[in-house]
């Protein structure tokens, strides 16, 4: 599990987070993501990921929308993704972001790597 505080409220770092038209902006390695299936506010439901030349797979969504936190787990049939949530809390001092993988098909480093990311991307001036 990945713990930091970023700047800004937990609402406007879960928007960023399940943006997909920000992720290839801070998401390592991310070629391409399609989305599959969306909820009713357009949010991804399921999305094909395709990452460098060799690797893809698909991911299904679920989101409380009150805890401010968003699961994944693979696509039906999908061999190489992984299982995991992201939380956003406010803290007097920003946000407390929490990203943790269940299932670790990758590297030890890749949670790390991941959550390393979004923290930078939450850290930019914009």
């Amino acid at each position: 599990m990945f713990e930091a505080v970023i700047p800004g409220s937990a609402q406007r770092a879960f928007d960023e987070f399940v943006d997909l038209k920000v992720a290839r902006l801070w998401l390592p390695g991310l070629r391409r993501a399609r989305v599959v299936r969306s909820d009713e506010n357009g949010r991804p439901l399921e999305v094909f990921y395709e990452f460098g030349e060799s690797l893809s797979y698909a991911l299904v969504y679920a989101y409380d929308d009150a805890a401010k936190k968003v699961r994944w787990v693979p696509s039906s049939g999908v061999r190489d993704a992984v299982s995991g949530m992201a939380s956003f809390e406010d803290t007097p001092s920003g946000c407390r972001f929490t990203y943790a993988l269940e299932s670790l098909k990758r590297d030890e480093g890749h949670e790390r790597e991941v959550a390393a990311a979004f923290v930078a991307w939450m850290n930019q001036a914009r």
